[in-house]
């Protein structure tokens, strides 16, 4: 018997992760009886995942799967709870909020008073009320797979949906449950998440079409200079909150996107066939997503259209504008227009919020085959010809409170004496793959061939001789030891590798080479960047590398000498066959390369 489960996290929390995870995993101990060998977990962007295992003479009964699932359920809502009360208390004190609220009321008690007041409760109901309805959702994100190999069925439980157990009688016995995980997981998460969101975006779109019209005609300026800059300085902050939007569209359709890897796997191993209610609700979800894209787009050209108009609002070479001394005239004029953006206020306040709570980490969500099993050379068998093979590589990093998401789920093969350029905008993840190819950093999930082996089953020691010995490396900041001279940095390698001897007249032929034997006893600090890179480029060539990683190694170069640099790589690479793997953001500098590697957010778009 196996068995599966999943549910949302909050990744700012990660000691009460921890906590959690430990709880989680005692209670299925003690509910199952299965040993502490045959329980794990796993925390994967957004969500926790549990793996329980246990042979069995007798199926489980129902009541002790149901008592497994509230035990869960129970320590989830707890959980949830804590989290409920510290987002209530954020919101209480979040300075922005305070600040923008503050202006908007004292701009609307200049027109109407009775508009200061409905503002200010329906700013409260907000902050009052969208932790309870996350609250909520996060307790219906549980889900859980039952193995019932004794009685040939998988059973399912989907919190969030209506009827939430179900079973697939005839599963094939050789189905990998454990490649499920998180596609069920993300089943019963749109469940919960289309019709909050589909709500958001109708109701949003009804605030900005009222707006629209409502800013049509006259537009009014007071004489009176401070009701004119409370003016100014809400239609300010109005924009900026508008701003603030300006990549929803991306964020929820990278979030829409991710239905796609649940519903084709499933359709793939004959799960929906095998489930009619599976099968109804998939249908609805996917009419769901079809219909929030369209609204979306709608949502997002009216959220532009409305920022420009807010931002021209007192602009005389677009708008028929009209001076007014009376401020009963004024008020009178501004009242629609003032009900109107005060919705708004509210409702981009809670789409942001909303944006927020599910944008910061389920956009970038990779889905996994093996969450709980190591994945081993065995389950790829990497090409004679290829030096470097990378299968499902994912790498995140944790900033404070905040996950980046550096490196998701790249596929990657490089021909020996292949000279490749990895291009992309900063933050693309060029560095981070790099990284991970040549040993330097460990990969979160997936598999890294170097000349035939898996890199990262290799221990420390092992990496280092790789690295020593068949890889070079050259930096942007050039990374050359000050107190070495222009020969000892070139020697290093070959001293280090106990090889200077036998690599004597190879390190005066490199100094040669790359035009720097002049210099060769001059000191970094006597030498140009472009002489600098010269010697990291010779310095990487020493031992005769099989691999040359050149991270972005004309970023601190003019271009007429970064192209200098490039000429003497690509020189090289046509004299020796080495395989180059170079980092860049430009395009002329990857032009220097045989095959370009476009990245970005993570992920290979073309190779």
């Amino acid at each position: 018997m196996k068995a599966y489960f999943s549910a949302l996290i909050d990744k700012s929390s990660p000691a009460e992760n921890s906590k959690l995870a430990k709880n989680l995993i005692k209670y299925l101990k003690k509910t199952l009886k299965t040993p502490e060998s045959s329980t794990d977990f796993k925390e994967h962007n957004a969500f926790i995942f549990l793996a329980a295992d246990k042979p069995l003479e007798e199926p489980f009964s129902p009541k002790t799967l149901k008592e497994a699932q509230s035990r869960i359920h129970l320590r989830l809502q707890e959980y949830y709870t804590k989290n409920k009360s510290k987002l209530q208390k954020y919101l209480k004190g979040k300075r922005e909020l305070k600040e923008t609220s503050q202006i908007v009321k004292s701009f609307l008690k200049e027109i109407d008073p009775k508009l200061e007041k409905v503002f200010d409760l329906r700013l409260k109901k907000l902050i009052s009320e969208l932790p309870t309805m996350f609250c909520e959702l996060q307790i219906n994100s549980m889900t859980a797979i039952w193995n019932l190999s004794e009685e040939q069925k998988v059973q399912f439980y989907l919190s969030g949906w209506t009827s939430p157990v179900f079973k697939a009688s005839g599963v094939k016995p050789d189905i990998d449950l454990e490649a499920m995980v998180d596609k069920l997981a993300f089943l019963n998460f749109f469940c919960i998440f289309l019709d909050p969101t589909l709500l958001r975006l109708r109701e949003m779109n009804k605030v900005l079409e009222r707006l629209k019209l409502g800013l049509h005609g006259t537009h009014y300026r007071s004489s009176n200079s401070d009701v004119q800059a409370k003016l100014e300085m809400f239609l300010r902050i109005l924009s900026a909150k508008l701003s603030s939007l300006q990549n929803m569209d991306k964020t929820i359709f990278s979030i829409f996107k991710l239905f796609n890897e649940p519903t084709t796997y499933f359709k793939k191993h004959d799960l929906i066939k095998l489930s009619g209610d599976l099968r109804t609700a998939v249908r609805q979800m996917s009419w769901k997503i079809n219909q929030g894209k369209s609204l979306l787009t709608e949502v997002q050209d009216k959220l532009e259209g409305c920022q420009n108009k807010l931002k021209d609002y007192l602009d005389e070479t677009t708008n028929e504008m009209k001076t007014t001394k009376s401020m009963d005239e004024f008020r009178f004029a501004l009242l629609t227009m003032a009900e109107l953006s005060s919705d708004l206020f509210v409702e981009a306040e809670l789409s942001k919020l909303w944006l927020d709570f599910f944008g910061s980490d389920l956009p970038f969500y990779t889905f996994q085959s093996s969450l709980f099993s190591p994945q081993t050379p065995q389950a790829f068998e990497a090409s004679a010809e290829h030096i470097i093979s990378v299968r499902g590589l994912v790498k995140n990093y944790s900033l404070g409170q905040t996950t980046v998401y550096a490196v998701r789920g790249v596929d990657l093969d490089i021909k020996e004496g292949e000279f490749v350029a990895i291009v992309g905008n900063s933050g693309a993840g060029k560095t981070t793959l790099l990284n991970c190819m040549a040993g330097l950093d460990e990969p979160d999930y997936g598999i890294v061939f170097f000349k035939g082996r898996d890199l990262h089953q290799s221990d420390d020691s092992e990496k280092s001789k790789a690295r020593l010995l068949d890889m070079g490396f050259i930096f942007q900041s050039y990374a050359l030891l000050p107190h070495f001279d222009t020969r000892e940095n070139v020697a290093l390698p070959a001293d280090l590798a106990g090889l200077s001897k036998d690599l004597k007249n190879r390190i005066e032929e490199l100094l040669e080479g790359v035009g720097i034997s002049r210099q060769a006893k001059q000191y970094p600090a006597q030498l140009s960047g472009g002489q600098m890179q010269r010697v990291a480029v010779a310095r990487a060539l020493t031992n005769r590398p099989a691999v040359i990683f050149a991270d972005e190694p004309t970023g601190d170069l003019d271009s007429v000498t970064g192209k200098q640099v490039m000429d003497l790589l690509r020189k090289f690479h046509e004299e020796t066959k080495t395989t180059i793997i170079v980092i860049t953001h430009e395009q002329d500098i990857a032009g220097f390369a045989e095959r370009k590697i476009m990245m970005k957010d993570g992920i290979v778009t073309q190779s």
